[in-house]
């Protein structure tokens, strides 16, 4: 790999993972919020209305990184992110935090299609799985640093998220995406040929969405990423306010300690991502099904043990939570990456990509109504049930993809 390749990877890994700062502020004020009067079914419908916001904006600004080109849509993003971030934590009533949460959300939707475009304009297919699981794990130690980041500033009331934490981000965020020259400097090798190709042509949306529609890997990546951002979203919204209630039995635990707690899930995947690139790149592009599915099946067998196995102490919840991480975001890391890439190849990259994640976040916006719904009714045993039928589920459309490509 050359030089400025790694540069290019390091500079990705800080810009992508920067933008969690403007989002692990959100899943930390909720416990706050709470304790505010406010009951999970409401903060439910905030998390959702802003997840099916960013699937929205997944859908139009990927598009648009193919058109515009990664860099630009990264900046804008942020820009944006910065603006909503700010205007939230002056806020008082909930409307006012649904719309601004959901507005933050449209803006950061645009950080990932950026990423993916600019991987597909410097990395050749065959390393596609490694590079791409080396930057998911850019969002798994980004949410970690931002809620370990959050769990300090939030012993200063939880609308200092508000301020410090976009500040933060807009010099990081940006400083890392203007490190990034405007355009390539260096190609990708061609498949066929091991040249140095010219840079392709940038094709409409209307020229490379036929291309994708005709594909059935395409659907089953869609249907995977939806099942697969239910589980991962229910996960990150709700895991600090569970581990925060249950708490509230254990001496000088409270809700910046719940937080902390919390990033054990996302640091689970920052081994489990690249771990999985490597794995599933061995197989072969369009063959990493049977990895997920047998992966999957640990994790059904996991949520279950949490739903039900009477794990009730603060840190013994959390490494079981983080053993779930460990199996999940190997998976979650392959539909809007490795994945995506496979079956765009040049055209049109971030097109599926923002497709793919963005119908992983549609299905992803009953993570917060829905099972804010079923806490507040059922209590939280209820809420682990539907998550394992969720990833059992998604156990077996892996298993039926690995059984579909062990015929051809």
């Amino acid at each position: 790999m050359r030089r400025s390749q790694t540069t290019v990877i390091a500079a990705l890994l800080v810009a992508y993972g920067s933008f969690y700062l403007c989002r692990a502020n959100v899943d930390a004020a909720l416990p706050f919020l709470a304790r505010e009067g406010h009951d999970k079914t409401s903060l439910g419908l905030l998390s959702s209305v802003a997840t099916g916001t960013y699937a929205i904006g997944k859908i139009v600004l990927g598009a648009s990184a193919d058109a515009l080109g990664g860099r630009r849509l990264m900046l804008a993003a942020i820009a944006g992110s910065v603006m909503c971030t700010l205007a939230f934590g002056a806020s008082h009533l909930l409307a006012s935090f649904i719309v601004l949460a959901a507005a933050n959300r449209f803006f950061q939707s645009g950080g990932w299609p950026g990423l993916v475009h600019t991987v597909s304009q410097r990395f050749e297919p065959a390393r596609h799985g490694l590079i791409m699981g080396v930057l998911s794990t850019s969002y798994e130690f980004g949410n970690v640093c931002a809620l370990l980041f959050s769990g300090l500033v939030a012993q200063w009331g939880w609308r200092a998220l508000f301020v410090v934490n976009p500040l933060l981000f807009a010099f990081v965020g940006g400083a890392a995406v203007l490190s990034l020259p405007s355009a390539p400097s260096d190609r990708a090798p061609s498949i066929a040929s091991g040249a140095s190709p010219a840079r392709p042509p940038r094709e409409s949306l209307a020229q490379v969405l036929p291309h994708l529609l005709r594909s059935g890997a395409f659907w089953t990546a869609i249907a995977l990423s939806a099942l697969l951002t239910f589980i991962r979203i229910g996960f990150l919204t709700w895991t600090p306010t569970f581990l925060s209630e249950i708490s509230l039995a254990t001496p000088g635990a409270g809700i910046p300690g719940a937080i902390v707690k919390s990033a054990l899930f996302p640091a689970a995947g920052v081994v489990a991502a690249p771990c999985f690139g490597v794995l599933s790149d061995r197989l072969g592009p369009g063959k990493r099904a049977p990895l997920m599915a047998a992966s999957l099946t640990v994790v059904v067998a996991l949520v279950l043990l949490l739903a039900h196995g009477g794990v009730r102490a603060p840190l013994a919840a959390a490494m079981l939570i983080a053993a779930i991480g460990l199996f999940l975001l190997g998976p979650y890391s392959l539909p809007a990456g490795a994945l995506a890439l496979d079956v765009a190849g040049r055209r049109g990259p971030a097109t599926a990509a923002g497709i793919i994640d963005g119908a992983g976040y549609i299905g992803a916006t009953a993570s917060g109504s829905l099972l804010g719904s079923i806490a507040d009714r059922a209590g939280w045993s209820a809420v682990f049930d539907v998550l394992a039928g969720a990833s059992l589920l998604a156990t077996l459309v892996s298993a039926r993809w690995a059984l579909v490509v062990a015929r051809r």
